[in-house]
């Protein structure tokens, strides 16, 4: 009697697992040869199938779950289950996305199918509101400009949340992950539901609500892999992505962002075309008689300018490793030098008093602080989407500062980097202020002659006022050389 033969691959890690094998193979007394099936099964969760799927994928290799879904998902009841009633939905577009996406897919079933479901009538009934929160100062999206921020709220959170799902179900193009792809895409962003949002967003974030908000469904709560959708929902924001399939959300997540904002900035061009022009909004400058300055001392001691840590909550974390993008056709070096040289040395009003973007010192260098340099790019860039987006999301921020530094570097040979390490693109300084105080930050050195002016001409330019806020801008790496010494 012919065996029958039933094998998977999973390529990339080499691991080969035989369903069975020869299952009834004729051997002198008839019995059948080689363990039950179900005994030769392995278990596997879906971070370690994910992580498996990842590196196949980067590796060039094909990689098909149809046949090794019980190895992260639990066993299906055999029963037969009596279908249910077909939903019914007020938005044509989740309607379109019901029928196109989940409807006819056997894959879609059960609890999971339930889920689903549960989370598209949810949208469909309260996902009218804005697809954008920021009253919790935790919020990636409290990072938006104004202009921004008013944009992306014209988009409602429903129709943003069902185009992520789309292109997240594009990207994995693997029908036994769908389920639990639709239900993370479809989630990560519920927490923005005003019911929800406006009760908890004093305490936690929209991910974290997002994260309550599903496990407050039956359901969704009796996944045997509910933990590991709760990590993805809860981490789609954050600078560094422990899952691959928490990577992939939130770039999907991006990516539609960058699809909405150049579809909002084109409309805004076409009803004024001059509205949006940054180059022609002079960086501001405080009038004295209206600015609220911290008040100096008892003992006269001068003002100084405190700042956060440039990486805030970030500094805790294990930041990625950075990486060169592909130069956007407006990158202009000369325009971009340009537009930080009108900032250098000068004092700009902001909610938390006064701020300097770049200033310079007597060595010949001139040190920007990285939402200095940033405001310069955005200036030249006018209203690119990829900007705007990058703005909420810290790692492609970081990526295009990267990519603008080294290229700044390459052509006009503006960096001073002698003082930057490989792969990144600040140095870590001490600025010292009127008063003596040390305070660390991370700037990114400048060659002063790459503005076409003088060091000298430079230091005439600072206020008396600047001069108390920043005395001296030191390296570290010269600190050290002088302790050395």
């Amino acid at each position: 009697m012919n065996g029958l033969f039933i094998t998977t691959s999973v390529i990339g890690t080499g691991l080969v697992v035989y369903a069975a094998r020869n299952l009834f193979r004729q051997v002198g007394d008839g019995e059948p040869m080689g363990k039950p099936i179900h005994e030769m099964m392995e278990e596997k969760t879906l971070a370690e199938v994910s992580r498996t799927w990842n590196k196949a994928a980067l590796s060039g290799n094909i990689v098909d779950f149809r046949e090794i879904a019980k190895l992260w998902r639990e066993s299906e009841t055999e029963q037969a289950v009596v279908p249910l009633p077909r939903p019914a939905f007020k938005h044509w577009e989740i309607e379109r996305f019901f029928s196109e996406m989940i409807e006819k897919r056997r894959t879609i079933k059960g609890d999971r199918r339930t889920v689903i479901v549960k989370l598209l009538k949810l949208l469909d009934e309260e996902g009218d509101c804005p697809s954008v929160v920021n009253m919790n100062p935790l919020e990636a999206e409290n990072k938006y400009s104004r202009e921004t921020f008013s944009m992306l709220a014209t988009i409602p959170l429903y129709l943003h949340t069902i185009q992520v799902a789309r292109k997240f179900a594009a990207k994995v193009n693997q029908d036994v992950m769908l389920p639990d792809i639709f239900i993370v895409s479809l989630g990560h962003d519920i927490g923005k539901i005003p019911s929800y949002h406006d009760k908890m967003y004093s305490t936690v974030d929209h991910p974290l609500i997002s994260a309550i908000i599903l496990n407050g469904i039956t359901e969704y709560a009796s996944l045997a892999n509910r933990d590991e959708l709760d990590k993805i929902v809860r981490e789609h924001h954050l600078l560094k992505a422990e899952y691959p399939l928490t990577k992939m959300l939130k770039q999907c997540d991006q990516d539609v962002r960058k699809e909405e904002l150049a579809v909002l900035v084109g409309e805004a061009v076409e009803r004024n075309k001059t509205s949006y022009k940054t180059e022609d909004i002079p960086p501001r400058k405080p009038e004295p008689q209206t600015v609220a300055q911290k008040p100096a001392a008892k003992n006269g001691a001068p003002p100084e300018e405190t700042r956060d840590h440039p990486l805030g909550a970030l500094e805790t974390q294990d930041l990625p490793d950075l990486e060169a993008l592909e130069l956007p056709s407006w990158f202009d070096a000369d325009a971009i030098l340009s537009a930080l040289k009108k900032r250098i040395n000068q004092l700009e009003a902001t909610s938390k008093g006064l701020r300097w973007s770049a200033v310079s010192t007597s060595s010949g260098h001139v040190f920007a602080n990285p939402e200095g340099l940033w405001a310069a790019v955005k200036e030249v860039s006018g209203m690119d989407p990829d900007m705007l987006a990058a703005d909420a999301d810290e790692a492609s921020k970081r990526n295009l500062l990267y990519t603008f530094v080294r290229e700044l570097s390459r052509i006009n040979d503006a960096i001073a980097t002698e003082y930057v390490s490989e792969k990144h693109y600040t140095t870590k300084a001490t600025i010292v202020t009127g008063a003596g105080k040390g305070i660390n930050s991370l700037l990114v050195p400048f060659r002063a002659r790459a503005f076409g002016i003088s060091s000298a001409t430079l230091e005439m330019q600072k206020s008396p006022l600047l001069k108390k806020m920043v005395k001296d801008i030191k390296p570290k790496q010269e600190e050290i050389e002088t302790c050395v010494l």
